[in-house]
């Protein structure tokens, strides 16, 4: 026999009690259990909380639950007139005398509950009825998360309230169904606690009942009738049948497919919901099912909702559960477990400390002692089992930060919580307008505020980048009001409002109501209680953080976390999870959970009962005759084509290094010969989740491949190892796969895969004509031999030509905006915190040692932050000007200003910037003002054409800077630019352009396609060739070249950097608006930029221009310029690091 393991469980909630039920009761005698539960209040339950209500005297006080007397958490002169009414109360019952009716008692928790078929028939048309009963199974989908419920009236005029609302947040009591609440049925059946049937319909009222319906009878739904006439309402219905019969399809991915990754947002966007779909039933919904905020609430994965749905049987329109509540509140179910554990439950306990000990006598492993207030040990123990908030759980782990895993801490700090105000109250002003529209749950918001499609300002694009429904011209929003109710609390958009009377059927003349977050307080007369609730917020960093503590935590030294937290934060989640842990340390199975196979094999037996998995089963209920064979021509004979044509295509395109593709049945196709390709030895393998990819690479070449990434369609998985990255990859800071996650994928292996691909497209080939070799007739450049691309690719063509133009009237300015007034805030996200500069910076750089002796340096090492190279780059681009304190300088594209404020604070010029940008100019402004240089310094938005047939601007600055804006200026108008220059240019004035160029060789191929730059990143783009820009100064202008500096290898580790720092701000980012498309395409932007200027097949230049004979301007000629740079020694450059 072993010794005895003493577990403690922190919390007495439903999950606590589910584990300390089965370690008490069901522990093997050869390995006993003392189990002992600490609770804070003074008794058990956590949010099974009974209240009793005064309907007379609008007073509450506590319902005795268990061992002791609830607390309700008051104020404390209330407290003290319910504590008279309760002995009072207690009085008159003890004489004998009736309880007086007007007492109910209310238990305070959660409920979900969904069945209320239209119970007074559908008279009507077809599609009445058929909408009715869509709307009905609807309702049965719906579920609400914070609820207070009631008991039916019982003998001597005594009436029993059951009230399920006052909860903190993880149980939620008290609903279930046998279906989906194994567990839970189970147990209150061993428990010997019995269940009654509830209502739980839905009600929705928007814009003050303009928008209203309800669940729960066909009356209900066209409580408004003029709602008949109205598309919106049409498009509402039509939307809900189309998610019923299609988000299933969601769960069929792969479990590591992006999509099963988005939010709800994105996936109402993505899939085209109606906005009446999604504020006419799905948000109200799901803010009412997890008593969150709609900003929240779009942030929860989709999956996770749909898998909710689906095995809740909501997403059907027959055969939904009929849900129950215990029968006399759940006060039946404290008090059987107060009996059942007595002196080992341990109420008014709070723990607030935690002790990490090593065991007594050497044996190894560890104890915890434990501390409630006042520093007194309440015990050691072999385990220790978080059945509370994880915030309570950070607090008492950081007591001992020394020998608790920060990672532990980490994990469950990101686990969020959102607090509510709830109200016990009986003012009908806080339901829907019509008595017909009532329903158990009741939506109350407003529909502007529950938009999915549009940004914040709604005047402006809807697009950021192509594709993504994004937060455009958002900006951080860092004064948020974090009031909790009241219109403009955290329930702005949409509130609950729960009606007890049909949730309990309470027949009393009082209405009994439970609103969460009212944009408006109830009548201080009509008011029994005000609490403050926390619950937690299912967004991806809380499903990150379990999906941490499940993964790397959860047992480690002792350690257990339990809670409703760690599934979808319902009844049965508590319940299961408290068993899952309890099982675990003890390694008994509950007593009805089954094996699988029918026999005796211990590895086959289920200790605890699993959630239901009906995702295949409702897929297939809804996958009709049509759908397959729409499936079939629109999708699988398309894809086959395409595949045999990539593939085909890919084998004599992929010569040196290997691309692998990694299949959804596990299958691979490998290209290549598995040669060093460049500086890599690995393949590059990119995962296929979606075979579309083969058809948008088909059809649109490069293009295609690029729409794919953003699609989500396929990611680029990391290597195993960090030595194994090429080293010009890797950064000093930090690990190679720290950007890695399921949304990107790997963004290191995104360059490695551009690099595969120049290193295949630049074969090295010589002695060809030099005008044949502009035309770049290689496979990787304009696909030749995948012909079926060449449509797609004209189309994309005319599409750039036609619509992307960058004439003076209006194709500039629109195309400018696409890009540079996505906002601010995200471009304060990546930039380096000091000059806001938005071009490639120039490090401290040395030459790279040789990988192998004899060969040339393999390109530059950097040291040295963002920061300090940016600076580095502005006094270059002045020392290059040759600016002399004074003088006026026109910054052509000034960005956020950091060029502009370095020549005025450093040199006093006097500088005017033009822009189209209208955001850059407002920061541009701002950053002016604080600087205090507005007198050296005004800002312009107008088109460089326009700004030059100023008469008064007539060769008017000293200086012109150009750094990166001539890509905007399009090919056909480089010479308008150099003309412009020449109108305001003084005679001897001096150009500086820092200019991003392509090579000659691919110049011509270059101008008849287009790409993801100029057609996604930056539309209407063209990184002009060195000679055509030679050529079209000599055109236009009387501009001479007289110096270039090739600043493509910083550019590269510029990128990288952005990337990285980008990547990093991840959650800012979201803040805003931005999705996960959004996230993919700027990703696809940096490391495709970087493959570019790593190889060094784009450049970036400097270029210098001066009219012949100009004296202010001494010819530029440096050593480094005309000697060639000797390589460091691998030694030498860690030193250099160092």
């Amino acid at each position: 026999m072993t010794s005895t393991q003493r577990v403690a469980i922190v919390g007495g909630g439903v999950s606590g009690l589910a584990a300390a039920w089965h370690l008490h009761t069901q522990s093997s005698p050869d390995a006993p259990v003392d189990v002992t539960v600490f609770e804070a209040d003074p008794r058990l339950g956590g949010h099974a909380h009974t209240l009793t209500l005064d309907t007379a005297k609008k007073t509450a006080r506590d319902y005795r639950n268990g061992a002791g007397a609830g607390r309700g958490e008051s104020d404390s002169e209330k407290e003290g007139e319910e504590k008279k009414d309760e002995e009072a109360t207690a009085r008159e019952e003890a004489k004998g005398g009736a309880r007086a009716e007007n007492l109910v008692d209310v238990d305070v928790g959660e409920y979900f509950g969904v069945s209320f078929p239209f119970s007074d028939g559908c008279a009507g048309t077809a599609n009445l009825v058929q909408a009715a009963l869509v709307l009905g199974f609807a309702a049965d989908a719906v579920r609400l998360s914070r609820r207070f419920h009631c008991v039916k009236s019982v003998g001597n005029g005594k009436i029993h309230v059951a009230a399920t609302g006052l909860f903190r947040a993880e149980s939620r009591f008290m609903v279930y169904n046998n279906g989906n609440y194994p567990n839970m049925t189970n147990w209150f059946d061993s428990l010997g606690v019995e269940g009654e049937e509830t209502d739980m319909s839905l009600s929705v009222s928007l814009d003050g009942g303009q928008k209203e319906w309800s669940s729960h009878s066909l009356r209900g739904l066209l409580a408004n009738p003029l709602q008949l006439f109205k598309p919106e309402f049409h498009s509402f219905i039509k939307d809900l049948m189309h998610f019923n019969a299609n988000a299933g399809e969601l769960l069929m991915l792969p479990p590591d497919h992006p999509a099963r990754q988005v939010t709800i947002r994105e996936y109402l966007v993505r899939e085209g919901y109606s906005e009446a779909f999604a504020s006419y039933y799905l948000l109200p919904m799901i803010a009412a099912l997890w008593s969150a905020s709609v900003d929240d609430v779009m942030a929860f994965p989709a999956s996770s909702l749909v898998e909710f749905m689906c095995n809740h049987r909501m997403l059907q329109l027959f055969d939904r559960p009929q849900y129950q509540t215990p029968a006399g509140r759940s006060i039946k179910y404290t008090a059987k477990m107060a009996d059942i554990l007595g002196e080992n439950a341990r109420t008014s306990t709070p723990i607030v400390a935690l002790k990490k000990l090593t065991h007594e006598g050497g044996r190894g492993g560890y104890k915890y002692e434990l501390f409630s207030s006042g520093g007194v040990s309440v015990g050691r123990f072999h385990h220790v089992v978080f059945a509370c908030h994880s915030p309570q759980a950070v607090q008492i782990l950081s007591t001992d930060s020394q020998s608790i895993d920060p990672g532990l801490v980490s994990s469950l700090e990101k686990i969020q919580y959102g607090d509510n105000v709830v109200y016990v109250h009986s003012d009908p002003n806080l339901m829907p307008t019509r008595k017909a529209a009532w329903g158990s749950w009741n939506c109350m918001g407003k529909s502007e505020l529950l938009l999915t499609h549009r940004q914040k300002d709604t005047g402006k694009e809807k697009e950021a980048m192509e594709g993504s429904a994004s937060g455009f011209g958002n900006k951080l929003d860092t004064a948020a009001d974090s009031s909790l109710e009241g219109e403009n609390g955290r329930m702005r958009a949409v509130y609950v409002t729960y009606w007890i009377n049909r949730l309990q059927n309470l027949t009393t003349n009082t209405e009994v109501f439970v609103s969460l977050n009212p944009h408006e307080a109830p009548r201080s007369e009509l008011i029994y209680r005000r609490q403050v609730m926390a619950h937690p917020q299912f967004t991806r960093q809380t499903h990150e953080g379990r999906s941490e503590i499940r993964e790397s935590f959860q047992g480690k030294d002792g350690l257990w976390f339990c809670g409703a937290y760690m599934c979808n934060g319902f009844h049965e989640d508590g319940c299961r999870s408290g068993f899952e842990v309890a099982t675990a340390i003890n390694g008994v199975a509950l007593p009805w959970a089954k094996t699988t196979t029918g026999s005796n094999d211990k590895s086959k037996e289920l200790l605890v009962l699993p959630p239901p998995d009906l995702a295949k089963f409702t897929f297939e209920q809804n996958d009709s005759y049509f759908r397959r064979l729409k499936r079939l021509l629109t999708y699988r004979i398309p894809v086959a084509i395409c595949k045999a044509f990539v593939t085909h295509f890919l084998r004599g395109a992929i010569t040196k290094g290997q691309l692998v593709l990694k299949m959804n049945d596990g299958s691979k196709l490998t290209f290549g010969d598995g040669s060093i390709c460049g500086d890599d030895p690995h393949p590059v393998t990119a995962r296929v989740f979606d075979d579309w990819f083969f058809v948008k690479v088909a059809t649109e070449f490069d293009l295609g491949l690029a729409r794919s990434y953003m699609a989500g369609q396929f990611l680029v998985e990391g290597l195993n190892r960090e030595e194994e990255y090429p080293w010009m990859l890797r950064s000093p800071k930090q690990s190679s796969k720290a950007e890695t996650n399921g949304i990107i994928g790997d963004p290191i292996g995104l360059t490695r895969l551009f690099l595969l691909f120049v290193g295949n497209r630049d074969t090295g080939g010589i002695g060809l004509r030099s005008a044949r070799q502009h035309t770049y007739a290689n496979a990787l450049t304009n696909a030749s031999g995948l012909a079926i691309s060449k449509v797609g690719s004209v189309l994309n063509y005319l599409r750039y030509k036609i619509f992307m133009d960058n004439s003076e009237r209006g194709g500039s300015l629109k195309n400018i905006h696409a890009h540079y007034d996505l906002s601010n805030d995200l471009f304060r996200t990546f930039l380096d915190k000091e000059t806001l500069m938005y071009s490639s910076a120039i490090y401290d750089a040395a030459a790279a040692p040789p990988a192998n002796p004899g060969q040339p340096s393999a390109g530059l090492v950097f040291k040295g932050s963002l920061e300090e190279a940016q600076w580095r780059k502005l006094d270059t681009l002045c020392d290059r000007a040759q600016i002399r304190p004074g003088q006026t300088l026109l910054d052509i594209g000034f960005g956020w200003g950091g060029l502009s404020l370095h020549a005025a604070k450093k040199y006093g010029c006097h500088v005017t910037g033009i822009t189209l940008s209208v955001e850059q100019k407002a920061l541009a402004e701002e950053r002016v003002k604080k600087e205090g240089l507005g007198h050296l310094i005004h800002f312009e938005v107008i088109d460089y054409r326009t700004f030059a047939r100023r008469g008064d601007n007539r060769g008017k600055f000293d200086r012109v800077i150009s750094c990166e804006m001539i890509e905007a200026v399009g090919h056909e108008h480089l010479g308008e630019f150099f003309w412009a220059v020449e109108q305001v240019l003084a005679y001897d004035g001096v150009l500086v352009m820092e200019a991003i160029t392509t090579p000659e060789a691919r110049y011509e191929t270059y101008l008849r396609s287009t790409d993801f730059i100029n057609t996604v990143i930056f539309p209407g783009g063209v990184a002009p060739s060195l000679h055509a820009l030679v050529d079209a100064s000599y055109k236009w202008s009387t501009l001479t070249l007289e110096h270039i500096d090739n600043i493509g290898l910083h550019y590269a580790e510029t990128l990288a950097e952005w990337r990285r720092r980008f990547n990093a701000n991840e959650s800012v980012v979201r803040k805003m608006g931005f999705d996960d498309v959004f996230l993919r395409v700027w990703n696809y932007y940096m490391t495709y930029c970087e493959a570019g200027f790593r190889s060094q097949t784009e450049h970036c230049l400097i270029l210098v221009f001066s009219r012949p004979g100009c004296r202010s301007l001494v010819p530029l000629s440096e050593s480094r310029s005309v000697t060639q740079m000797k390589s460091l020694t691998k030694e030498e450059v860690e030193s250099w690091l160092q």
